[in-house]
């Protein structure tokens, strides 16, 4: 008896309903086709009942239907047996692949028998019978037309011994999957169809293709048996693309019939279903199918290079693993790799086709997909995984936001309905339209900058000229001294900032607009009105300007601006989270260390300051919790990123009032000024004392409302973190600069809190008090683009040398210059000039005073009257030149004159220069340098760790092997 049709059968719509015959349009005689559908099923219950209503609805149906169960343990079994027509269900191991099983199902039942007479045509004996064997997965729907449409085209072109479908998304989308498959001699699966591209009849083109996906696949029965069906060392993944690049190679063709359509849901790849009769992933097993494929089936010429590509492929994708903190995934590129080629699974198969060779390779080359395709797709991948994570990374999370829904509706800009949509756009994003402007307003503030040269000031020595100068400095220094930590970042950063000079540029000119970015992401955490979060971060940005950092070229004050909201932002990912499940966040633990690195290195006052604060805050206000270890985790990071120089602070704590860039900023500070230290301004600063006024008197009455918020008095705890830090360091000599800008932090987030507390009120004083924080905002704004950045900071050659003497430290000589500094009535200052001259880096890494004792004896007898012998001992210290820059010192310049030895040169106006006679013998410099390279690797590789960690996970993509190279295991 019949089986009755499922309920629900209408799954498919009446235009899928096909016709009642098969005609060639060509006219061609009528050809009977016999076919023998097998459906193979494991853990299908799922999938199972579409399947059903398929086959119920096809027209015409298979001539036989044989279902083979591979060791389910759902309803797949009864399931099977319930399909229309089938055959009794035959039962396999679940170690059984797909083409394994497909082969014991026909070998059980047979195919369909060639019935006689043929059909309703009353005598036709004669008409041909082709059998067809039509291979179904469990997941899958042919629609009504599929096996119909197969087989005209079947009728078509004769000559073609398997057709495939176009595959669609399950269970009835119009997301294409496949119209035909390739494969690259890397290995990489091609479908040649893009992520999420609908079906729009752009690829309905019967066409020959090496391989089509065994979910539909119809294959003639003379060429199932001449290739003895699928590899049944590829029980899946691959097995198709095997099996077709094999039917190629023995002379039968391949193609793609777009009209017939088979919706499959590839639920091993998407890991929808856990692998039949493995426990290897479903990437490593389909990388080790892929090689495989490969290995088996390309020519033997091509192997050897084959192999190599292999191999680099391998290396490319595990570093991409490791630094997207998937180990697991290089471990399967390897053991795919490794254990493929040692098997020797392909060695044998490949001596079991020699048979095949009827069709040489370079009549199918073109069947296959090129590698610079594969290298585009891995770019695209690449680049959309990158920028997936990344938006992940700093998405707002629903069940962490510190603040209720209603306050953030109330938050929401009103903007007139009648406004144009890039107006309201505008008024809705308020920080975008400040930022553009801080943009612009670089380019006007630092005309004076824009040029040949380098930028230089008192306090900042010149960039170095290349990245290697760069690495040297940083990993070399005199003998006993420690090169300081932050040239290693520096030039981590030159790198991508167009060299040492661009990387100098882009902070002091763009520090503005780098500065108020920074600020908004951290402000963007517990800021919730938009106008206060624009405020807030523009103020922070212009801040740096008003703290002297520009003018002035203090370049670790700039990072210190830059780094510390990054910082901040980190710290409160980790603090926060306390009333969810998941507490802190070991990533931005990592970040958090990578920030304070740089501070150590940049400004190390400011840097230990935040981390006692940090470290204290960590155990005292969260406890030994797991978000008090990350806090505490992250301080000692910082400190191990930056050895040896951490050592150094610790035996030389006068480091401490020292920042990056240049000379010592003992200069820079309050001085004995009070209106500059409670202001937190310099003193010869760009703007007056007086504009900080009106700030810090906003942010001292928002302390007098009832309702403050804990981060504005965060924000005051900050500010007078800094106002302590200035006034012990300015007493005890140091450098004060970047903690008055500590100062000027805490203000901007004191006032930025209070804002938006009570911004959306409509008291007169309230929104005079807000008006007054707008006008002076303005006002430093406007002071800032008339002023623009020249100050002390200029741009001009790197040494303020003849040019002779510039070029003369190169190849071939290398000559050493000693450069004395004495005007009349002043003491007498040196410095031994060779390589290029003082350059950033050489006031941390200044040699020992006994290591220049030899010159500053000789110096001090010159000082003197001299003794005659000078002449010889500059000659034995190595030095080729004695330059005296003006105002020159007329004794000085006598003695000079007098030495044996010494013979005048030429010189700019006002200078004086002599040359030192060497021809006697060779000198011996007093500084010689040792080498830390093995500091600086050691350091490297511990910035890449911390930079792997603190970036978020990479998943690992999957190679599927029906459909899109995009899906993902889960």
């Amino acid at each position: 008896m019949e089986q009755e049709a499922p309920a629900g059968w209408e799954f498919f719509d009446s235009v899928d309903f096909p016709t009642d015959h098969i005609d060639d349009p060509m006219g061609r005689p009528r050809v009977r086709h016999v076919v023998t559908a097998v459906v193979v099923g494991h853990e299908g219950a799922a999938w199972l009942p579409r399947l059903s209503e398929a086959l119920w609805a096809l027209n015409p149906r298979p001539d036989r239907l044989i279902a083979v169960d591979t060791g389910s343990t759902d309803e797949t079994a009864e399931l099977l047996a319930s399909m229309p027509g089938v055959e009794p269900v035959v039962s396999v191991s679940a170690r059984t692949g797909f083409g394994t099983a497909v082969a014991r199902g026909v070998e059980s039942v047979g195919f369909a028998p060639i019935p006689s007479p043929y059909g309703p045509y009353g005598d036709d004996a004669h008409m041909p019978v082709v059998e067809w064997l039509w291979l179904l997965h469990d997941d899958c729907a042919p629609a009504p037309k599929a096996l119909e449409k197969l087989l005209l085209q079947a009728t078509i072109a004769p000559e073609v011994g398997i057709w495939g479908p176009k595959l669609r998304l399950w269970p009835r989308d119009r997301d294409l999957l496949e119209v035909g498959v390739t494969t690259s001699l890397g290995g990489r699966r091609d479908t040649g169809i893009e992520n999420g591209e609908l079906d729009q009849g752009q690829h309905d083109q019967p066409r020959n293709v090496l391989a089509v996906s065994s979910a539909g696949m119809l294959v003639r029965r003379d060429v199932w048996e001449t290739l003895k069906g699928f590899d049944p060392r590829l029980p899946m993944f691959r097995d198709d693309i095997d099996f077709g690049w094999r039917a190629s190679r023995a002379g039968f063709q391949v193609g793609v019939a777009p009209d017939a359509v088979v919706y499959h849901a590839q639920a091993a790849a998407t890991g929808e279903r856990a692998l039949a009769g493995t426990r290897r992933h479903a990437y490593q097993l389909d990388r080790a199918h892929a090689y495989y494929t490969v290995l088996a089936n390309a020519p033997g010429k091509l192997l050897p290079i084959l192999i190599l590509r292999f191999l680099l492929g391998t290396i490319l994708r595990s570093v991409w693993f490791l630094i997207g903190k998937t180990p697991s995934g290089a471990v399967d590129e390897w053991t795919a790799l490794l254990g493929t080629l040692l098997a020797g699974g392909w060695t044998q198969a490949r001596k079991d086709r020699r048979n095949l060779d009827k069709v040489p390779y370079d009549d199918i080359k073109g069947l296959f997909s090129r590698s610079v395709h594969a290298l585009r797709h891995n770019l695209e991948e690449t680049t959309s995984t990158i920028s997936e994570r990344i938006r992940e990374a700093w998405a707002d999370e629903p069940e962490e936001q510190v603040v209720t829904t209603a306050r953030r509706a109330k938050s929401t800009a009103r903007v007139a309905v009648g406004q144009p949509r890039w107006r309201r756009q505008l008024m809705r994003r308020p920080f975008l339209v400040a930022w553009v402007v801080l943009a612009l307003g670089t380019f006007i503030a630092g005309r004076s900058l824009i040029g040949s040269g380098v930028l230089r000031s008192n306090l900042l020595l010149p960039a170095h000229e290349n990245l290697a100068a760069l690495w040297h400095a940083a990993a070399s220094a005199p003998t006993g001294v420690t090169p300081p930590a932050w040239l290693g970042q520096f030039w981590a950063l030159s790198t991508v900032m167009f060299g040492p000079s661009g990387a100098t540029n882009v902070l002091l000119i763009g520090a503005i607009p780098l500065a108020a970015l920074a600020a908004w992401a951290l402000l963007r955490a517990f800021i919730v009105d938009r106008g206060a979060r624009a405020w807030g971060a523009t103020a922070y940005g212009i801040a740096v300007f008003t703290n002297g950092a520009i003018t002035q070229g203090r370049l670790g004050t700039v990072v210190a601006a830059i780094v510390l909201p990054l910082l901040g932002a980190a710290a409160h990912t980790v603090a926060r989270r306390r009333r969810v499940l998941v507490q802190g966040s070991w990533r931005a633990a990592w970040f958090a260390g990578i920030c304070q690195a740089i501070l150590f290195a940049f400004t190390p006052a400011i840097g230990l300051l935040v981390a006692v604060t940090l470290a204290v805050g960590g155990v005292l206000g969260l406890g030994w919790r797991r978000q008090g270890r990350q806090l505490v985790f992250s301080v000692v990071l910082g400190l191990v990123l930056v050895l040896p120089w951490t050592i150094q602070l610790v035996l030389h704590p006068s480091l401490l009032g020292q920042e990056a860039g240049g000379r010592p900023t003992t200069a820079i500070g309050p001085g004995d000024s009070l209106p500059h230290l409670l202001t937190g301004t310099p003193v010869g600063g760009p703007t007056p004392w007086w504009f900080a006024v009106p700030l810090i008197l906003v942010a001292l009455v928002s302390l007098l409302r009832e309702s403050r918020q804990r981060y504005e008095l965060l924000g005051w705890f900050v500010a007078l973190v800094g106002l302590v830090g200035t006034l012990v360091s300015s007493r005890l000599g140091g450098g004060s600069g970047p903690l008055m800008f500590l100062m000027t932090a805490g203000w901007v987030i004191a006032v930025t809190v209070a804002w938006d507390s009570v911004g959306k009120s409509s008291e007169v004083l309230i929104q005079g008090v807000l008006g007054v924080v707008l006008v002076t905002t303005i006002v430093t704004a406007g002071f800032w683009l008339v002023r623009g950045v020249d100050g002390p900071l200029w741009r001009g050659q790197a040494q303020d040398l003849p040019a002779y003497l510039v070029s003369a430290q190169g190849p071939p000589t290398n000559d050493s210059i000693l450069v004395v500094r004495k005007a009349p009535g002043s003491p007498m200052r040196y410095s031994l000039v060779k390589d290029g001259g003082p350059r950033m880096g050489s006031v941390e890494a200044a040699p020992k005073p006994e290591q220049v004792k030899p010159i500053t004896d000789v110096l001090s007898t010159l000082g003197g009257g001299g003794s005659g012998e000078e002449g010889r001992q500059l000659a034995a210290l190595a030095v080729d030149y004695v330059y005296l820059p003006a105002p020159v010192d007329a004794t000085l310049q006598s003695t000079l004159d007098s030495l044996p030895g010494l013979t005048r040169a030429s010189a700019n106006e006002g200078d004086a220069s002599w040359l030192v006679d060497r021809s006697n013998g060779e000198g011996k410099s007093p500084l010689g340098e040792v080498t830390h390279n093995l500091w600086r690797i050691l350091g490297l590789i511990g910035w890449i760790i911390a930079l792997i960690f603190c970036l978020p996970t990479v998943r690992r993509t999957v190679a599927v092997p029906h459909g899109t190279h995009a899906r993902r295991d889960r």
